[in-house]
């Protein structure tokens, strides 16, 4: 049942537009045009999508993030793009599969560039031991002993023992993987503050006089409303301007949450949890 009408995100996207002309990452034009997907102005017949009220002209501060949910267990994965597998008549398929059950959620930052910013994971636990955080491949080359003082520098990096999340770059800046905890794996207004003091931390987005405000569009979670959060994006040294989009419908518009991006990574994910379990069973390793 969808619980949003279309009045809904007009006022939305109303307020959005202008809190994007407040932030000075887009201006309002004097008439609506069509405009290519470059944003330039084009003809009706060369047109991207509906006339445009107003253009981004910093699309590099202008951030959007969506939470995906995720266990390591493999139970109930399901099949992969409809996958079918070669039984004998009457049975049913059966493959080993890893049944330790920790949630843990995935964030992606992203620029209205198209460009990823950062990855950040939040893994359901009390503490999290360095392995965690690094990530620890068991099949990875190593060099060295661990009494060397360069063991950790050797040993870190793709491909290598302590491989780390992904790595960003953006604007000529590399931005790691944050790894943190909740006892839920599940996002906090503190969490939420964290994430872009960590973006702040690389001066990604400097405030000069020009007055240019990173712009951030959030969904209607808790997280967004609590004090933490709100003291930190309201401080003038490192202001953002924030909008919470219209709930019960961000499958519309919220960047990242379509069914297609998340089908992809849920089929990516359920693809390399089974590969890791092949691989340990080719190893005769066995599973934790």
């Amino acid at each position: 049942m969808e619980w949003s009408i279309y009045r809904n995100f007009v006022l939305m996207y109303d307020e959005v537009y202008d809190a994007m002309v407040n932030a000075k990452v887009a201006t309002e034009l004097a008439e609506p045009i069509w405009v290519n997907e470059k944003q330039e102005e084009s003809k009706e017949n060369e047109k991207f999508g509906r006339k445009a009220t107003h253009l981004l002209v910093k699309p590099d501060y202008v951030i959007f993030v969506d939470e995906c949910g995720c266990n390591t267990s493999q139970e109930g994965d399901g099949a992969v793009g409809g996958e079918r597998k070669i039984v004998t008549r009457g049975t049913v398929p059966k493959e080993s599969a890893a049944t330790n059950s920790t949630h843990f959620t995935l964030l992606g930052f992203t620029a209205a560039t198209g460009e990823p910013v950062m990855c950040a994971v939040i893994i359901a636990a009390k503490t999290l031991r360095p392995e965690v955080i690094t990530g620890l491949d068991i099949f990875a080359p190593v060099e060295g002993v661990e009494e060397d003082d360069d063991f950790y520098e050797k040993n870190t990096g793709a491909g290598k023992m302590y491989p780390c999340g992904p790595t960003c770059t953006y604007r000529g800046k590399e931005v790691p993987c944050l790894v943190c905890n909740t006892e839920n794996g599940s996002i906090t207004s503190d969490l939420l503050k964290m994430f872009l003091e960590k973006l702040d931390s690389f001066d990604l987005f400097p405030r000069g006089e020009d007055g240019v405000k990173p712009f951030l569009l959030l969904d209607g979670h808790g997280s967004r409303l609590e004090l933490p959060f709100l003291q930190y994006i309201n401080d003038p040294t490192h202001e953002w301007v924030v909008c919470i989009g219209v709930p019960y419908g961000t499958s519309y518009w919220q960047v990242g949450d379509s069914a297609e991006q998340n089908g992809s990574y849920k089929m990516a994910l359920t693809k390399s949890k089974r590969e890791l379990v092949l691989k340990k069973q080719r190893s005769c390793i066995n599973n934790p």
